[in-house]
């Protein structure tokens, strides 16, 4: 197991040593470098080596501005944040801000990543290979990422409003993490995860089918942990009937992880879901944040349930 990213050298020491003199002397280098320090903030916006003449000075002053507008993160986190999106031929064009708020610059190597919509659906997932990129401490790097149309999740999404998080390996999303966090296979493969992930469900499908006849099932096929706290499960409703089935307006449904411990649980009016005769359908629950009863719950395995109440 290694790390998406590590710590290459330790910067607060050195900072806290300098004199005033020295302080602004090295500011003005940075500057020369393509940094620019924020108001009132520790974090620079910085321009990774030869990118900085794709950036007009006055992208520069509204990346500025936006960096500043963001939601602060604490003391050795690193965060992931959408500024612009594109729609381009081979896919959709993102424009990214990540953030490395660590005492220590940090060296990408491969970076997973989760385009959701204004619904928060997931879009897209796609491995980038970083090649080492190296982002300074305390600082915001622009980056621009293609997510190309064969990682598409979706046929369609509504992008009013979107948002980009890290995907990690216990298929949580995050916008904000530590270096702790980050422990993919050394061979992790995106693609190979979404193929394993969609050829569990089917086989779950296929033996629910096997030895269910006649019985009305409920299949968890994925699970995302929400920045807002809330939980968004795509459950596979199976008919096994020969009849249609109506569902109950006060449906109660527990998800569980890995452990077997209770994550949420809560009611749902599927009133309106009609099954049809020997059909599978797919459904989609969100789970208030207020329904939570786990946090940090690990999601490598996990269980929903139908129940008549629960405590």
């Amino acid at each position: 197991m290694i790390s998406f990213f590590k710590k290459l050298r330790s910067s607060g020491a050195a900072l806290e040593a300098e004199t005033a003199e020295n302080t602004v002397k090295k500011e003005e280098q940075a500057e020369a470098a393509g940094e620019v320090e924020e108001t009132n903030t520790r974090m620079k916006l910085y321009f990774l080596p030869g990118h900085d003449k794709s950036f007009s000075q006055e992208e520069g002053y509204v990346l500025q501005f936006f960096i500043s507008e963001l939601s602060p993160i604490a003391e050795g986190q690193v965060a992931i944040d959408g500024y612009k999106i594109e729609q381009e031929v081979n896919g959709l064009k993102l424009m990214l801000v990540l953030r490395n708020n660590m005492d220590a610059d940090i060296s990408l190597e491969r970076l997973p990543l989760v385009l959701q919509d204004a619904n928060q659906n997931t879009v897209a997932r796609s491995m980038f290979d970083m090649k080492e990129t190296v982002i300074p401490a305390h600082s915001a790097v622009p980056l621009r990422f293609l997510f190309p149309h064969h990682d598409f999740l979706v046929p369609q999404a509504d992008f009013s409003s979107w948002k980009v998080g890290f995907h990690m390996e216990d298929s949580s999303v995050r916008p904000v993490v530590s270096e702790l966090d980050f422990e993919p296979a050394v061979h992790f493969s995106m693609r190979e995860y979404m193929e394993k992930q969609e050829q569990q469900v089917t086989e779950n499908i296929r033996k629910a089918i096997q030895e269910t006849e006649a019985q009305i099932n409920f299949i968890g096929a994925a699970v995302d942990d929400v920045e807002d706290g809330s939980l968004v499960v795509d459950l596979f409703l199976r008919n096994g009937r020969t009849e249609e089935v109506a569902l109950k307006k006060d449906m109660a449904f527990v998800l569980r992880d890995a452990a077997g411990d209770v994550v949420a649980a809560q009611a749902f009016d599927l009133s309106q879901v009609k099954l049809a005769p020997k059909s599978v359908t797919r459904w989609k629950l969100v789970y208030d944040k207020e329904s939570r009863k786990k946090q940090n719950p690990d999601f490598s395995e996990w269980s929903i349930q139908a129940a008549e109440h629960f405590g």
